[in-house]
Parts: structure tokens; sequence; C-alpha cells
């Protein structure tokens, strides 16, 4: 940069004349700088716009779907006694709920103590022990306390919850208050010693709980007494009962596993069995209408997504298929394969004639050859001379056979291989159709012929044979986890009892069958009752074995085993001792934790919990009813999908009136965005409004923008036909004002007829709320279709391409690139007007220099005549 004095000597202000003679660079500069902020602008303003349009594209997603309107209420008999909403699954009707039992958390009030203070210690208490081990125990999982004669009452309750309990410790009452945090049996808890000094201070706490003190001076829930029931005259004894234990424990769970599967495959049996009757007669309407139809379609069935591409013919009583390979037969043409029943494979080519837009098929005959190919894969013209296992010829030039990886090398003179140039040798297989192949018939495609039988049957019959099949395939193609296929109740044999009474007297049989054939506890869904009641007295039985429960779980033999094993004889060892030795509080109370339990339609279920879902219901169970029941109502939520349908259309029309306005926003005319300069000679409120009146026009008549409002419009115009029938928006009284009623830039938005919040349409007849009342499903179809619409002709426009990124509606990577140029393009020019600068800079220098010189020689000569 050259050196920038300011007319030290000429007196010229050098740095106006050379920004002006730098002022037509210095234009360029800005005119570049104002077209990237203008471009900035734009851009702001399209990714506003663009995350409206993305909201609207996400919050219709779930519109396209029958689920977003089987909207439900409900409502309760007794609201003191439970509190019930409906999901979209939950069946219409009333129910009958009856609450028998509230879950309760495991509550202990301690025994009063002489803790005056939370600082007491246990040794104030008289407790002169060591080190106290404690268990707290809640389900299955266990943890351990260690406390001391110094541990304080804090100290006490900290242990405790960080064991996991709430815990508090009232001075003013002197007892400790504990609970465990959830409700339920499996989250209750018990507090015991693992030593005697353990023992020792819980009874010093007021906390050594063992039940209510019985005439004989015991405790009727000594927490010892199940560890110290294993307890032998010696170790061996001792040890003995514990594996006696376990065995008992794993037959009692294992035979309740394999209950509980049974029972689950009885229940699902029933839906199979009405499906699969449902489905066979729908095979006997197709052979009455058409004798072969049901064969096809269970073929079909089979096939599933693998029809597509795949040809089936008939091959007497039944059907080959043949699956479309990669292969081609000699002429290109592709290759079809099937199977036979000796798993020999046999191929078709499939040679088509575009001209009359046919297809023939011919067996083709395989045959395999030697192949040579070059370095680049391609096949050679000539075959070589083979002159031993080793070496090949090719005219004049001799290739040898490389152990390594079976290819030939050329031979160069010096005896070394050229790697560049090889042959390979393979096998290749050739499939040709021979000269008086002759064109097979009866080929069918199987994605054709699938449709074809669907659309014979009428639409109750298809939805019918949907339902069914889903469920039939279902049953069919489960697996049993623990039983084996032999069982009476595995998925194998319950599928050959019902198909077999099918068989013999059709639906009745079956229904027979699946009922209990006259003796209702035959019935499949009273032995999954009975069943299931079996496993869960079983897995009680095995509750009361859960001290073995780990021990169970290892693999016997194993060093984990032995080792938990002698870990639980200690502990019996321990147990045994304190069972008569330790000492318990008579006033200390304990409230076990409790399972809740309801019944709904007469049917029990019980839950750690006071809250349920059933069948779509979520019931909060807030008191108990005895044996008095209390209905539940559920009904279609006409006023949730009135909303529904409104919350959509307003939210659309928020975006296509905010559309409308940028389309048809006034010309900025001459307008620019400012430059420093120009805004140091303004208001903040002038430029402001400056600035306002060229944003607000940035997306006027934009092509981008008008593609955008055309495919959103066009979708919502849209018919949609249902049951023949097609219904449009104003099918429901729903309907644009038009352009002469409609404020400015709404003309675009729509109005629900009778909307009481609309002062458009509040007057007129509500046609939407009269039809969901008359015929909620044509209304929940038709919103369905046309959510569908608009979401694909959005997503259309939200496609990825060289100029936008996915789910951007405007050229997003054509902007940034123009911003990027225009950054590149004003350093550009800020470099040219900077070396300008220094050349007009360097020239004032140059000039001031030669003034300063001129001056001193004249003061010198002046000073020669003074």
């Amino acid at each position: 940069m050259a050196i920038r004095l300011s007319g030290m000597t000429s007196g010229l202000d050098t740095d106006s004349i050379v920004k002006a003679m730098v002022s037509s660079y210095t234009t360029r500069k800005e005119k570049y700088q104002k077209a990237q902020t203008k471009l900035e602008w734009t851009q702001d303003a399209w990714k506003s716009l663009n995350t409206k349009v993305y909201s609207l594209y996400s919050n219709i997603s779930n519109l396209r779907f029958s689920t977003a309107y089987n909207l439900k209420k409900t409502s309760v008999s007794d609201t003191t006694k439970a509190t019930v909403k409906a999901g979209s699954g939950a069946p219409s009707g009333t129910q009958s709920l009856k609450i028998k039992q509230m879950a309760k958390a495991g509550y202990m009030t301690g025994a009063e103590i002489k803790a005056d203070s939370e600082k007491t210690t246990l040794a104030q208490l008289g407790y002169t022990g060591g080190d106290a081990k404690l268990e707290v125990k809640m389900g299955d999982e266990t943890k351990s306390i260690t406390l001391s004669a110094s541990s304080t009452m804090n100290d006490v309750v900290k242990e405790l919850r960080n064991a996991g309990l709430d815990a508090n410790y009232d001075s003013s009452y002197k007892r400790f208050y504990i609970s465990s945090k959830k409700t339920g049996v499996a989250n209750d808890f018990t507090i015991t010693g693992s030593n005697i000094d353990g023992a020792s201070a819980l009874y010093s706490l007021g906390i050594a709980y063992g039940g209510e003190k019985t005439t004989t001076g015991t405790y009727s829930s000594n927490p010892y007494d199940e560890y110290a029931a294993l307890h032998g005259v010696s170790d061996d004894e001792t040890r003995a009962k514990i594996e006696a234990a376990v065995t008992n424990y794993n037959n009692l769970t294992t035979d309740a596993a394999k209950m509980n599967a049974q029972s689950k495959n009885l229940m699902n049996a029933v839906n199979y069995g009405y499906s699969y009757a449902t489905l066979q007669g729908i095979y006997e309407k197709l052979d009455a209408n058409n004798a072969g139809d049901s064969d096809k379609l269970k073929l079909l069935e089979k096939l599933g997504s693998s029809r597509d591409g795949a040809l089936i013919s008939k091959n007497g009583d039944s059907y080959d298929t043949y699956t479309k390979t990669t292969l081609t037969d000699t002429n290109g043409n592709t290759l079809y394969k099937y199977i036979d029943s000796d798993n020999n494979s046999h191929y078709i080519a499939a040679v088509a004639d575009k001209d009359k837009d046919t297809t023939s098929y011919y067996d083709v005959t395989e045959s395999t050859r030697t192949a040579y190919t070059d370095a680049d894969g391609k096949e050679l013209e000539a075959v070589p001379t083979v002159v031993d296992d080793t070496t090949l010829k090719v005219g004049d030039k001799t290739y040898k056979k490389d152990e390594a990886d079976g290819k030939y090398y050329l031979q160069k003179e010096d005896g070394t291989a050229d790697k560049t140039d090889s042959i390979t040798v393979s096998q290749k297989t050739e499939y040709t159709i021979a000269a008086d192949a002759v064109n097979k018939t009866g080929i069918e495609s199987a994605s054709v012929a699938y449709d074809t039988i669907i659309k014979s049957m009428d639409e109750k019959t298809k939805s019918s044979y949907d339902e069914a099949l889903a469920s039939v395939q279902a049953f069919e193609n489960s697996k049993d986890e623990v039983l084996g296929s032999d069982d009476k109740y595995s998925v194998a044999s319950l599928t050959k009892a019902i198909q077999n009474a099918y068989a013999g007297n059709g639906k009745e049989a079956v229904e027979q069958l699946l009922a209990g054939n006259g003796n209702e506890a035959d019935g499949f869904v009273n032995k999954a009752n009975a069943l299931e009641e079996a496993a869960e007295a079983n897995t009680k039985k095995a509750a009361d074995s859960n001290i073995v429960k780990e021990l169970a779980s290892k693999q016997k033999d194993s060093s984990e085993y032995t080792q938990a094993l002698n870990d639980l004889l200690d502990r019996v060892n321990t147990a045994y001792t304190l069972q008569n030795k330790a000492l318990f509080n008579s006033q200390v109370k304990k409230v076990a934790g409790q399972d809740s339990e309801i019944e709904l339609n007469g049917v029990k279920y019980t839950g750690d919990s006071n809250s349920y879902s059933i069948n779509g219901l979520t019931i909060e169970a807030l008191a108990e009813t005895g044996d008095s029941a209390i209905s539940i109502t559920t009904s279609t939520d006409t006023q949730g999908v009135y909303d529904k349908v409104k919350d959509f259309l307003t939210e659309y029309n928020n975006i296509i009136n905010e559309m409308t306005k940028l389309y048809n926003a006034d010309s900025a005319g001459s307008y620019e965005p400012l430059t420093d300069d120009e805004k140091d000679q303004m208001s903040d409120k002038e430029i402001e409004k400056w600035e306002t009146k060229i944003k607000d026009s940035l997306l006027r008549r934009d092509s981008t923008l008008g593609s955008v409002m055309t495919a959103m419009q066009t979708a919502m115009m849209s018919s949609v036909e249902i049951g023949g029938k097609k219904y449009s928006l104003s099918s429901f009284g729903i309907s644009t004002l038009g352009f002469l009623n409609a404020a400015e830039n709404e003309q675009n938005a729509y109005h629900i007829d009778g909307d009481e919040d609309d002062a458009n349409t509040s007057g007129k007849t509500d046609k939407l709320m009269a039809a969901i009342n008359d015929d909620p499903d044509t209304v929940m179809q038709f919103m369905q279709q046309l959510s569908t619409n608009l979401y694909s002709a959005i997503g259309d426009k939200m496609k990825s391409t060289d100029l936008s990124s996915a789910f951007t509606i405007y050229n997003d990577k054509q902007m940034k690139t123009e911003y990027t140029n225009y950054t590149k393009t004003i350093k550009e020019w800020e470099k040219k007007i900077s070396d300008r600068e220094d050349y007009y800079y360097n020239k004032f220098t140059q000039m001031e220099s030669a003034m300063t010189k001129l001056n001193s020689t004249q003061s010198s000569i002046s000073s020669y005549f003074s």
C-alpha cells in the first residue's frame, strides 16, 4: 500500500480527490453489494415461508390416515371412581367397569424412639454394636446399607433414600416414615439385618418389623423365616435343601411359561378359527363362479410380494411358479426359473414382440462351454490353442498360467510375465431356444392373475378377505418359542385341529370346536383362562421361592453357580441365627404393597398401578366400587372431527393468504438497498420504511411461488370419488368467497358454512357438522384423500434438485451459489478500488514530495538575497 499523505505541502484535500477519482469503481462495488443484500432478504423471505409450508406438509401427513379422524369421546357414570379417555381404537358403546381393589405402595410407620432430633446418633439410642449390615429388598432388587454407632437419623434417611425408598424422620413424633416409591406388590419392600448388629440397629431405630406378635411370643412375619427354612443340621444338608428349592423353582417357572404359551395360542386360535372359516367360505364362492380360482389364489397368496415379476402356469391340478432372474439367453431374452419336485431348475425365455405388444415363452436348452476372456473381461474372438495344462498360445503369443490366481499371463522375451495382458479361463453356461421350440401356453403374470381374482370380489367380500387372510397368515406363520410342535396346544396342533374340523363339517364344526362342542369348559377361551390362572398360581408359588431365583439363573457346575450357592448358604445360616435372636418392634406398622384389580365387561385385570390401557381406553382408577359397576360410554367425537377439519383449513388459509399477499405485492419500483452513506443521511424510521418497501415486494410475481400456489390450489379443488359418487369441499359447505366478496389477498382461503367464528359464513347452514353426524365415514375418507392430494402436491414441489435441497420449495442451492459469487465479486472490486486508490495516492505523494523539494530550493535561494 502506498504512503498516503494528504496535501501537507499542496494544501489539497487529497482524500476527497481520490475518492472522486475512484467513484466509478465504488459505484460498481455498491451495485453488487445492493444486489447481494436484496438476495439475502429474498433468502430470508423464502426461509420463513418454507418453514410454514413444511409445517403444513408435516401436519397433513397424519391426516392421510383414518386414525387422524377416528376421534372418540367418553363419559363415566361416576367420575369420583374413575376417569377414562378414549383413543381412536376404542369401540363405541357402553361398557361396565368395577374397581375391585386399588393399588397401594408399601408403607411403614416406625415405632417411637428416643431420638430428639435428626442429629441423634445410634449410640445415643443405646446401640453398642459395630458395623450394622442391612439389606433393602424391593422386588427382585436388593441393596446393602452399612450403619455404625455414629450414624445419625439423617444418615439413616439418606441411606434409605439412596437404596430407592422414600424415607423421613419426624422428630416431633420420634418415628421413621418409610414407603416404596411405586405402588404394587412387585414394588413392596423389606428391611432386614444381614448380621446380628444389623438386626440390633433396626430394633434401635424402631423399624425392625416382624409382623404381629403371637400369643407364643413369636412374630407372624418374621423376615428371616424364609431363608431360615432352608437351614439344615449341616452345611451339606443346607446345600441340598437349597438345590431342591432351585429344582422346584425351575419346575414352577417352566410349567408357568408353558401354560402361558398354551393360553396365548388358544386365545389366538379363536380368532384364527373364525378367520379360517371365513376365508374358506370366500374360496368356495370363488370356485362357484369360476372353478379352480381358490387354488390359484392360495398359490398367489403364498407368493406375497414376490408376485411382482413372477409367472404361473397350470400343471394338472396345481400350478408351477416361475421367478424372474437376472439371466438371459443367447439372444438377450430374460429368463424365468422353475424348480421341480426333485429340486432341479428349469428355465424359460420371455421373447417380447414390441410391435404386437405380446410376449411368448419358450423352454431353453442349457449348455456349458469353456470361455476365454482378456484382461478387460471381453471374450476372445479366436479360441486359444491349448499347448498343455499351463500354456496357451494365441498366434505367436505365449501365455503361462499363474498358479496363484489361475490366470494366464503373456510371457515377455526376458521370461517374465506381463501382468497387463492376461487370459482368464472359465466355464460359461448358455441358454438357447431350440429351433423347434414351441411357444408355451397358459403362462400368466402372477400379479395380474392376483388382481383379476381380487377385482372379482365385491367391496364387502374384499374387506372380509383382507382381514381374514391377515389373521390366518399371522397365526400360521407364528412360531412357538416354548412349546414343541407335538404339544396339543402348539400352533401346528391347533391349526390342524381347526382345519380338520372345517373339513369335517364346515364353519359349524369350527364354531363348535372353539365354543367347546356343547361343553363350555372345553371351549378355547375357557381353556385359555384356566391355563392362565394355573400359570399365575405357579408364578405366585415361584415368587415364594424368589430367594433362589438368582441361583436358578446360573449354569449349574459353573463357578458362578458355586459362588452364588456359597453366598446363599451364608445368608441362610445368618437368617437361622437371626430367626430367634433378632428383636422386633411390636409398635411398628407395615402396610403391604398391593396390586390394583378391575373388571371390565366381566374380565379381570390386575396391575401394579391404578392406570390401565385396554382396547383403546385409558382408565385411571380413583376409588373402589365394590360389587357395584359404573358405566363407560364411548361415541364418535363429532366436534373433534369438525375441529380437526377446521384446524387444517385454518393453517392452509394462513399460508395461502400469505402467499397470495407476497405474490400480489406492490412493486418497489426503483427502490434499492441503502448504502451506509445513504443511511447516514436518513432517520431510523425512514430507513425502516424504505427497506420494508423493498422486502414486501421481493416475491412479487415470482414464478416459483406461483407454481407452488397453483399446485396447492389444484389439490384443494380436486374431487374425490367415494362409493361411486364424487365429492369436493363444496359438498360439505366449504368454499372460497371469490374475488368479489373476499378481503384483499384472501380470495383463495376456504370458509366453512355455519362456522360461528367466521363472520362471513356463520349465518349459513352447517353442512359439514351435519355430514359428520350423518355419515362420518364419507367425511373421513374424503379428508384422507384430499390431504393425500395436498401432501403429494407439496411433496412434489419440495423434492431435491440440482437447484434446491430436499423439503425446500425454492432454489436455495442456486441462491446460496449466487450469494457466494456476489461475495467473491465484491472482494474483487474492493481490491480494484484499493489498487486504484494506491495508484492515485502514490501520484499525489510524488507530487507532494516534488513540491517539498521545490519549496526547499526556493527557500535556499531566497536566503542568498536576504
